[in-house]
């Protein structure tokens, strides 16, 4: 997780992506996009602004460095403060209001992108929260499909999808067994154009 976290390092701004933060512990992934340009979303203004907090038991601690979301093309990237790295492309997609699904390349450089990452984020317009999860998958889901490949490692179990269907039912599935790992909060004086 803390390799992919550091690779990922997309969401930290509200929903933004939020992304990515991406924090993306990898659990849930597809070999191809599930999310593309023509079907995403795009409620982020770009050069928008949010402070970031971690989770700190049953609170929030804020961050030293907030991260600013930014449209490259057709994808998101984030900045953290003090920094001129950008983080990998993300999209979102709405699947219900206030709530997305982040999906974050697994590098910059789109020829060499072999697998795509996903979390959930919930935003209201002014906070936004990642639900990254984990994949505990039902045999049922394994059964029926739903999880088209299972793979164990020594921290944690990936969860392969290669439809947004069933991403979605497992994504909604996992965010209630687990914490939200990381909040968003819009600057004053920054706007989005909406959840």
């Amino acid at each position: 997780m803390p390799r992919l976290l550091s690779k990922l390092r997309l969401v930290g701004s509200a929903l933004p992506v939020l992304i990515l933060a991406l924090s993306l512990t990898g659990c849930f992934l597809s070999k191809a996009q599930l999310i593309t340009p023509q079907t995403a979303d795009y409620p982020i203004v770009s050069g928008t602004h949010f402070d970031s907090f971690a989770r700190r038991g049953t609170d929030w601690r804020s961050l030293p460095e907030g991260r600013t979301i930014h449209r490259q093309g057709d994808y998101y990237v984030y900045i953290n403060d003090n920094s001129d790295r950008t983080s990998v492309p993300f999209l979102l997609m709405r699947i219900s209001p206030g709530r997305y699904i982040v999906q974050a390349n697994d590098t910059s450089n789109f020829e060499n992108v072999s697998e795509y990452y996903y979390f959930l984020m919930d935003f209201d317009g002014i906070e936004a929260i990642q639900h990254s999860g984990s994949c505990w998958p039902r045999q049922a889901w394994i059964d029926e499909g739903v999880i088209s490949q299972m793979e164990r490692t020594s921290t944690n179990t990936r969860c392969r999808f290669t439809d947004l269907d069933s991403l979605t039912t497992v994504l909604e599935a996992a965010s209630g067994y687990t914490a939200p790992e990381g909040k968003y909060v819009l600057d004053a004086g920054d706007s989005v154009e909406g959840p």
